[in-house]
């Protein structure tokens, strides 16, 4: 008997391109610290009493001043009104989201991040020769996600390719047709790829591999993969034509559906 395919398989095929070009791309709890203050944001994290912290405390703070001098929101490494808002939703924002791609129009490479916070959202995205910053109300959050994501037209196919899952990650038997069919299409030529993690008020919406939702563009438009939790123990692999607007929509719902379950 074959052996069976593991939906990690299919999902690493998908993001091949991102995980060979960023494969050492933060996760998107990183920075992640609900529980700062607002002191402590203000001189960039705790202060120690131990002398013998003092060499890398000194070090920190420099290299904060040199990051604040950069940006508009600071100077002479002391944070400005607009520079303390958007340290505090990096720091503390329950929404983040990261679309790590690379493309061969628009971005070569693309690490767009965002944070949020319910009222506020800040996304900064590392892009070549080049950083994008946007500080919005929180309702812009999904159209600042997909802001520098280049355009790509809607995927050809007459239909999504569904598989089911076990758990243990591995494709249910008598679905050989359709991995085929997902295999194929994932193999066509690439102009390119995009891996997005986001977690909503404390519910993991999107995170790789796992949980992966990935963009691929391919001579036949885009498509997105994505490994769905039913919730009821069902598990499955969709691979679907997408386009901007739909995973604008996506990150909105998902949001949507994160505000709903906090308490």
């Amino acid at each position: 008997m074959a052996d069976r395919t593991a939906a990690r398989e299919l999902l690493e095929l998908a993001a091949g391109p991102v995980l060979a070009a960023m494969p050492d791309r933060d996760p998107v709890d990183r920075l992640y610290n609900p529980e700062v203050s607002d002191h402590d944001i203000l001189v960039h994290g705790p202060v120690s009493d131990d002398p013998a912290d003092l060499v890398e405390e000194i070090e920190r703070h420099t290299a904060w001043a040199a990051w604040i001098d950069g940006t508009p929101f600071g100077e002479d490494g002391e944070l400005n009104e607009v520079g303390f808002e958007v340290v505090s939703l990096m720091l503390r924002g329950s929404v983040r989201a990261a679309l790590c791609g690379v493309f061969d129009e628009g971005p070569e490479t693309a690490d767009i991040r965002c944070y949020a916070d319910g009222e506020r959202a800040f996304m900064m995205g590392s892009l070549p020769g080049r950083t994008a910053i946007h500080l919005a109300d929180f309702e812009e959050l999904p159209e600042m996600l997909v802001a520098e994501l280049p355009e790509a037209p809607f995927g050809a196919s007459p239909r999504a390719i569904w598989l089911s899952v076990d758990d243990d990650g591995l494709v249910h038997d008598g679905q050989d047709a359709d991995v085929g069919a997902m295999r194929e299409l994932l193999a066509r030529p690439r102009s390119g790829t995009a891996v997005l993690d986001m977690l909503a008020f404390g519910g993991l919406c999107a995170e790789f591999p796992d949980h992966g939702f990935v963009l691929v563009d391919t001579d036949l438009g885009r498509f997105a993969l994505a490994a769905l939790d039913r919730g009821d123990g069902r598990r499955q692999l969709v691979l679907s034509p997408f386009s901007r607007g739909m995973l604008r929509d996506w990150c909105r719902k998902m949001v949507d559906l994160g505000q709903e379950e906090v308490p």
